[in-house]
């Protein structure tokens, strides 16, 4: 039986309506003990886990609010979770990531991290991997690199950023670290932008 929300009435005897008010009951904590702990286990009101049905679009965010929600990435083309800022706000989704490398994962503030490994010689160009299933940056704030040496021997050689105004790519400068002359340098990066 489905929950009456319309009872008793002002006209009902309880002995006519205890049947109805025990399955309201019933129907109470049936929907109260999806996803939470039971009234009676000590732990009245705590969630087991929160599901969140996909939604097709972003809600409604009314002033003083925030949305959290399930959604199809169009990155990843399954459901992930995003949040709205308040009054209809900016929609940030904050669980989509390619943990390959290169790679990218979404902070839940908006933040792209990309990361990867390249191989150059002198004054070069890193241009950042673009498809339909890679976010794309419109500012870089900073680039990390890490020299990568087999075995974690010293290979004697350095590689700086040169710049990052380029919200696509950065350039770098490769070299010995303490002789003249070219050689290749192996490094791996971490770019944080938005």
């Amino acid at each position: 039986m489905a929950y009456q929300q319309n009872i008793p009435q002002p006209t009902d005897k309880i002995k006519d309506s205890q049947n109805d008010l025990l399955q309201n009951f019933q129907a109470i904590k049936s929907g109260f003990d999806e996803n939470h702990y039971a009234f009676d286990t000590g732990d009245e009101g705590k969630h087991k886990y929160v599901s969140l049905p996909e939604q097709v679009a972003a809600p409604t965010v009314a002033v003083n609010e925030r949305a959290i929600y399930s959604k199809q990435s169009t990155l990843t083309n399954v459901a992930e979770l995003f949040t709205r800022k308040e009054n209809n706000g900016t929609e940030i989704e904050f669980t989509a990531r390619l943990g390959a490398t290169p790679g990218w994962t979404i902070l839940p503030s908006g933040i792209i991290l990309k990361w990867g490994a390249e191989t150059k010689t002198g004054a070069q160009t890193v241009v950042l991997p673009v498809a339909a299933n890679i976010p794309v940056y419109t500012q870089i704030f900073s680039v990390q690199l890490t020299v990568k040496a087999a075995g974690g021997a010293d290979s004697d050689t350095a590689v700086r950023v040169v710049d990052f105004s380029n919200p696509a790519q950065f350039d770098v400068y490769a070299s010995p670290r303490s002789t003249t002359g070219s050689t290749a340098v192996t490094f791996e990066y971490l770019v944080i932008g938005a």
